[in-house]
């Protein structure tokens, strides 16, 4: 595995001193993020490797700058990692995090799918009717997507096909209707409901604010059911927590919950998923190494 950091600035955010050092500090590993917030403000990107030279000199600006209490750098989280494995890596594995790369609009709720809200804080919640949504706008060549609400996984009839010819457990598939329509269910799309447990995070796992502030986490339900933190290492679950099913969800809940945005578990496969989802060729996540301790 190699681990890489993610450095993102925007002078949006009143990170203008970290936009001009990353640019003339790094020239060709800075990236110019199209899409900004504020029409004539720049935002970039650099990638550099976790722990290397480039890596301290960013930690030690930042850092220096936190320790002002300038508000870009104390209020927002700056960059995140991102783990490159090789196929024999991923194959090897006991168990992998999936992450859903597909994101679309508008959510559910905006399309008359019914929910309670369980936590006023965190916005934790409950769904209490069937999935509606605007099915024009899901990926069309992804197998897997979810909606801006974080919680609605949506997956094409192939990915339920492979899921049941192959025996594999720890899901169940529910219809979703259409937005225009709501009495016409879809023949292709179906929600995902992830009934496998993972149980909550091993402490072995690393939780920061980001890779420059390693201690804490950026916010945390008083309620105890959600957080806002950065992954900064693999993820671990405890191993008599993790019932044996294929598709599991951890009970740890995890994004600042608020309005249409509801914070979400994360998800992880067993070898056998993997292998299947490779050989069927379906598309729309990536993975990491999880571990089972």
């Amino acid at each position: 595995m190699t681990e890489y950091v993610n450095v993102q600035a925007s002078e949006t955010l009143d990170q203008g001193e970290l936009v001009a050092f990353l640019k003339s500090r790094f020239p060709e590993k800075t990236k110019l993020v199209e899409r900004t917030v504020v029409k004539g403000t720049e935002c970039v990107e650099v990638r550099v490797p976790s722990g290397s030279p480039e890596f301290e000199e960013i930690r030690e600006f930042i850092d220096a700058r936190r320790k002002q209490g300038l508000h870009g750098f104390t209020k927002f989280t700056i960059g995140w990692h991102l783990r490159k494995y090789t196929k024999a890596e991923l194959q090897h594995a006991e168990v992998l995090r999936l992450t859903i790369s597909s994101h679309f609009e508008p959510c559910g709720e905006e399309c008359g799918t019914v929910y309670e809200t369980l936590c006023k804080e965190c916005n934790w919640c409950r769904q209490m009717s069937d999935l509606i949504l605007d099915l024009r706008r899901v990926p069309q060549r992804k197998d897997i997507s979810e909606t801006i609400a974080w919680i609605e996984w949506i997956v094409s009839s192939k990915f339920v096909r492979a899921f049941a010819e192959n025996s594999l457990t720890g899901a169940e598939f529910r219809p979703i209707f259409e937005f225009k329509n709501p009495i016409k269910q879809s023949s292709e799309w179906h929600q995902l409901i992830v009934s496998g447990k993972a149980g909550a995070l091993a402490e072995k796992t690393k939780l920061g604010r980001d890779p420059f502030s390693p201690t804490g986490v950026s916010w945390r339900c008083s309620l105890g059911h959600a957080m806002v933190t950065n992954f900064l290492s693999e993820i671990y679950v405890h191993r008599d927590a993790w019932d044996g099913s294929d598709i599991a969800t951890t009970s740890d809940l995890f994004g600042p919950g608020r309005n249409l945005l509801r914070p979400s578990p994360l998800i992880l496969i067993s070898q056998r998923m993997y292998r299947v989802i490779q050989e069927a060729g379906l598309a729309g996540f990536s993975y990491e190494v999880a571990h089972l301790t």
